[in-house]
């Protein structure tokens, strides 16, 4: 079997990203976002040519001026404006491809992970899997959007910046001459002053953001205290109010408000010197090019016009020689989002393989139509692949009712196993075909829309006639709700967790299935509501064979076997390729450059 720590490129790499959200550019068929990226390609050569016009232009009208020609400098208005028509219409159609990308990307991305993560009982499973991939609802949200909104962004300003940077050096470099230092005729000096100038504004932003960068965490990290804090005088509210304790909770907040004061007036300290840095920096862009050529455009060698043009094209060569050290703040934050976006398929990645495993060191499901339900050489490990039940043997006969309980983590993770979504552990389950056996956990999904929905499903709501659903939530008690069979709502918010798992029992009188599997299907119950369920569906199924296996209020008087589960002590590791997998996932990823880059560049 192939390993599990081999099977996929490492997580967080960028080998990961193109594999999981690169075949949106690449699978056949996918002709329209290559053609979309390739028009944005010809729009930002398209932008390069007309700022190069510009370029041009402003020499053209500074020379006009200097000679005084009106019949020129007219021209050159009229020149002017069809370089601003073009100008807005290049921005725009970048801007609307640029977006419709970003849509689209990400659409596809989403539909992708979603589709990975809510199959075959996964979403549930990569809640059981150690690491880092919490939170899959903000993953999916927000960090494949960053994702794949940040990547198109930096395509489009990497190719604007080279060709800026490509084209205005050149420009630059013939502008500038020759100009003597030392005694030495050096070329190209403006040149050489936009690489020191560029270089000399990353180092000194370098220094002054790395105290920033600290200052802000802090003050994020004690922000996060005080909302913390005030989560928690909302959890307290009620045994606070009935202690009359407000002042003391008051004082509580009070003081964790405090402790941002600190950490606030370090980050505007910082932000002082790296915002004055910043202005003057900007300031003194297009004014440098000018002040170095003053002397040749006095001495007559550059004329007004080569003086503004030598000055604008330094300050783009300027503007694209820091485009990387302006965007590491950005490229942090989509490496972040990436690796979250990448952690969380991963997770999948890792359940879907563990679920996929054969043979001997692996639990073998066999659903088959007509198929008995039971177990045989069962032994049932923890997600991190430690046991927790050890070589369990159990058969379920048509009409037969048992009772397994005991140990309340072991009964659990055997109910999973039997409903086919806890995949650790190793041995054989006999399954019956879907439509034969219905397995019900503590909790019903009810899908959003009708109540005569809910209770059909997964079955179309016209398959079974209102009288029916009547009856069936009259024998429950839940009588009450018959009139609100059309009433659209959320089901599983409104009811309460005891109409919930009545509502479960209502749906197996509906269903008449041959085998039932029960999970703490009635904890919510008072003994003798769970009795009274539990007596419903045995007299209207009595040919079902049923396996309970948890906590039941009720009498054990129904059930004609009993077995007590007890939980495997002392961490023996059963699935050991799985264990060294989950200890591998613990180990700290070292900083990487970018992030360490990334502390030095503000907040």
């Amino acid at each position: 079997m192939t390993s599990l720590a081999e099977s996929r490129p490492p997580p967080g790499s960028l080998a990961a990203f193109v594999r999981l959200a690169g075949p949106y550019w690449t699978q056949p068929g996918r002709w329209k976002p290559r053609l979309l990226a390739a028009s944005l390609a010809l729009i930002i050569i398209a932008q390069v040519a007309l700022a190069v016009r510009l370029n041009l232009w402003s020499a053209d009208l500074f020379d006009a001026l200097e000679r005084r020609s009106t019949e020129r400098a007219i021209a050159q208005i009229g020149i002017f404006g069809l370089i601003l028509l073009a100008s807005v219409a290049a921005n725009a159609a970048h801007l609307v491809i640029r977006r419709h990308l970003h849509l689209d990307w990400r659409r596809w991305l989403t539909r992708r992970v979603i589709g990975d993560w809510m199959q075959d009982g996964r979403q549930f499973q990569v809640g059981l899997v150690p690491g880092d991939h919490g939170n899959p609802d903000g993953r999916i949200a927000e960090d494949i959007r960053i994702s794949t909104e940040a990547a198109i962004d930096f395509f489009g300003g990497v190719l604007f910046s080279l060709l800026m940077l490509v084209t205005f050096i050149s420009i630059l470099w013939s502008l500038s001459g020759w100009i003597e230092i030392a005694g030495v005729m050096v070329p190209g000096h403006l040149v050489l002053l936009a690489f020191a100038y560029a270089g000399s504004g990353a180092v000194v932003a370098f220094v002054l953001g790395r105290p920033l960068v600290r200052a802000t965490d802090a003050r994020q990290t004690k922000e996060a205290e005080f909302r913390f804090g005030l989560i928690r005088g909302l959890e307290n509210a009620e045994p606070s109010a009935l202690a009359r304790g407000e002042a003391v909770e008051r004082g509580r907040l009070d003081a964790l408000f405090q402790t941002i004061g600190g950490p606030w007036r370090r980050q505007s300290l910082g932000l002082a010197r790296l915002l004055g840095f910043s202005v003057g920096y900007a300031t003194l862009s297009p004014v440098l090019p000018i002040l170095v050529g003053t002397p040749r455009f006095l001495a007559g060698t550059l004329s007004l016009g080569g003086l503004m043009q030598s000055a604008q094209a330094f300050q783009l060569v300027s503007t694209a020689l820091s485009w990387p050290i302006d965007n590491l703040p950005r490229l942090a934050e989509w490496r972040a989002s990436v690796e979250r976006v990448l952690a969380l398929e991963d997770a999948i990645g890792t359940v879907a393989e563990e679920a996929a495993r054969v043979g001997v060191t692996a639990i073998n499901l066999n659903r088959a139509p007509g198929a008995p339900l039971g177990v045989s050489g069962l032994s049932v490990a923890a997600p991190d692949g430690t046991a927790l039940l050890v070589d369990i043997t159990l058969q379920v006969a048509p009409g037969e009712h048992v009772l397994v309980d005991g140990d309340a983590q072991a009964t659990t993770a055997l109910f999973l196993v039997i409903a086919g979504i806890w995949p650790w552990g190793e041995g054989r389950v006999d399954l019956p075909g879907d439509r034969e056996m219905i397995a019900v956990g503590r909790r019903p999904f009810l899908p959003e829309g009708s109540l005569h929905r809910a209770l059909a499903f997964p079955e179309p709501p016209e398959t079974l006639p209102e009288a029916g659903l009547r009856e069936a939530l009259g024998q429950v008690g839940l009588g009450h709700l018959a009139a609100r069979l059309d009433e659209h709502a959320d089901w599983g918010r409104v009811l309460s967790a005891g109409e919930l798992q009545r509502l479960s029992f209502a749906r197996l009188l509906l269903r008449r299935p041959n085998w039932i599997v029960l999970g703490d299907a009635t904890d919510a119950l008072d003994p003798a509501s769970a009795e009274l369920m539990l007596r419903r569906m045995l007299e209207a199924l009595p040919q079902a064979g049923v396996l309970l296996i948890g906590r039941h209020h009720g009498s054990i008087a129904a059930f004609g076997r009993r077995l007590s589960l007890t939980r495997s002590e002392g961490g023996e590791i059963l699935l050991n390729e799985v264990h060294a997998h989950r200890e591998a996932a613990r180990r700290p990823r070292p900083l990487s450059v970018v992030d360490w880059l990334r502390q030095g560049f503000g907040p």
